[in-house]
């Protein structure tokens, strides 16, 4: 598949590698060299082989006292047992090669001495993950629907799946990104299943579209199409990230207008009325990759809708940004927005609105190593006690070489209330590859479980046939805070999005998953029809 990385490329073309497979977040997790300040002349990595000179450690605590330091100077200090054995050398080669070129004031640790440190300290392989499968059956059926072929007739690469009300039908429609590879344009399209013949329909074309929402920018009563484009199919510093209006007119066509370009690939846009004024602002999370990256705000200052005017300004200068959803978190009754930060940086930060654009960061979440693979998050009140939670997923596995990762799974950041930070942490799963979970009341019984989809390509993963990783989970809360694993499909780990909604008309939470880089000729979105409990 040409839209997939194969085991061999050092290039990374999956373009939404949020958390570990862009370079940085293995290399650079070693380096201290975070955000290097000087650029190479191009957007590739620096060469392994450019190493700081051989310096020396006098005692073995001596040692131990300068790994520390230098590869946790900007943040957290990775750990032996992240990799195996055998791959660190090429994890301390990659580090240094940053620190080479990032002119950071460090004194780097002996690079030999480095290599053989965590080696010494590393597992031979890494443990195989702690899965703990429910004794009972699956509370529901579903049955399983697919979609018409996309329009695009080349490989799958359905990077998001959102239900939306859009065509204001009797129930919800399907919004879909459709990636594109390199070469070609993506697509932002939409389907609606209610109908009795439904087919796609192309809403625009947009490079690389990563993430859509629906809203009406310009308040026409008009609904409109917020597309994030990354780009580039391939990982690049290059500043080839826009941001796309899509602009809905009477005729139900719609009109693609750039908002935002000239930045690091974009990867999410989420509207809010910030100020408080009546007009619709953007965060924008510029995802980049190495060197280029950030948060943005985008104060509308529009007068005239057909020269849109946003004016953006950094709220974070860190690279990485996968999602920024919007919730009053503090309920003081003005928007917030909380980020999910990758690559090297591995948080989940809010900001916290002051009502006139301007925010303060509370940190959430910090994942223990800066090699955790953020992938993805959610904002729902699991627990149902009037304090929104944080739904994180970390499982991003396209770093090289291709590794099962134990610490890969599901977790709940519970809000401890009282505008009290961090989270409170809890794990609810470990899952190999898990791009992004959603929590929904699948069973009816007023507590509401989890859905997880994983994305373990086949050319990088072919042992998912023979140990049936799971593709699809559901976790059912059986009681408050505990919940059992039950897999719903294994083999097929295609998937990075997903949502739950009626979309059959059932009453009941049915499933809309999509397929990133599966065969040619398969739906570009499943709905998985609930069918409700068993008999």
């Amino acid at each position: 598949m040409s839209n997939v990385p194969t085991p061999g490329s050092r290039r990374w073309l999956w373009p939404l590698s949020f958390a570990a497979a862009g370079l940085l977040a293995l290399a650079a997790a070693l380096s201290g060299c975070g955000r290097p300040a000087g650029e190479p002349p191009s957007g590739d990595p620096p060469p392994a082989d450019t190493r700081p000179g051989p310096g020396s450690a006098s005692t073995k605590a001596d040692l131990v006292k300068q790994v520390h330091t230098f590869c946790g100077a900007c943040h957290a200090y990775p750990p032996p047992d992240s990799f195996p054995r055998k791959d660190w050398k090429m994890e301390v080669e990659r580090g240094f090669a940053f620190f080479a070129v990032s002119l950071r004031p460090l004194q780097p640790s002996p690079f030999e001495a480095t290599v053989k440190y965590y080696e010494e300290r590393a597992l031979e392989e890494l443990p195989p993950a702690k899965i703990v499968r429910a004794s009972t059956p699956v509370p529901v059926q579903f049955s399983q629907r697919a979609t018409p072929s996309s329009p695009r007739p080349s490989a799958l690469a359905i990077s998001n799946v959102r239900l939306v009300n859009l065509f204001n039908g009797p129930r919800p429609d399907l919004l879909a990104c459709d990636m594109g590879s390199s070469g070609e344009d993506g697509l932002v399209m939409a389907l609606k299943p209610y109908e009795s013949d439904p087919s796609w329909q192309v809403l625009g074309k947009v490079s690389h579209p990563a993430h859509a929402e629906v809203v009406d920018l310009d308040g026409d009563g008009i609904k409109d199409v917020l597309v994030a484009n990354l780009g580039s199919f391939p990982p690049t510093d290059a500043r080839c990230g826009s941001v796309v209006w899509l602009r809905g007119g009477k005729d139900g066509r719609f009109t693609p207008i750039t908002l935002l370009d000239g930045v690091g690939r974009v990867a999410d846009v989420q509207a809010a009325d910030f100020r408080g004024v009546g007009k619709l602002d953007l965060v924008v999370a510029a995802f980049g990759w190495n060197r280029t990256g950030e948060i943005l705000y985008l104060e509308n200052q529009t007068t005239d809708w057909s020269r849109p005017k946003f004016v953006p300004r950094v709220l974070d200068e860190r690279h990485g940004a996968i999602h920024v959803p919007v919730a009053d978190l503090n309920k003081d009754g003005k928007p917030d927005f909380v980020a999910l930060i990758s690559q090297e940086h591995e948080t989940v930060v809010a900001f916290l609105n002051n009502g006139k654009g301007g925010f303060r960061k509370e940190t959430i979440y910090q994942a223990p190593h800066p090699a955790y693979g953020s992938s993805g998050i959610q904002l729902v009140d699991l627990d149902r006690d009037g304090n929104l939670d944080v739904l994180y997923t970390n499982g991003d596995v396209l770093d090289q070489p291709y590794l099962l990762k134990p610490y890969h799974g599901i977790r709940w950041l519970r809000n401890p209330g009282q505008n009290r930070f961090p989270f409170l942490e809890h794990e609810l799963a470990p899952m190999y590859g898990v791009h992004q979970a959603v929590a929904t009341d699948v069973d009816g019984d007023g507590k509401l479980d989890v859905v997880a989809v994983s994305f373990l390509p086949a050319n990088g993963f072919p042992e998912r046939q023979k140990k049936k990783l799971d593709a699809i989970i559901l976790l059912e809360q059986t009681s408050p805070g505990k919940f059992v694993r039950h897999t719903l499909e294994t083999v097929r780990c295609d998937h990075v999005s997903l949502a739950a909604g009626d979309v059959t008309g059932s009453g009941r939470p049915d499933l809309v998953v999509g397929a990133y880089g599966a065969r040619e000729g398969s739906p570009p979105v499943t709905i998985w029809k609930n069918l409700g409990r068993k008999k």
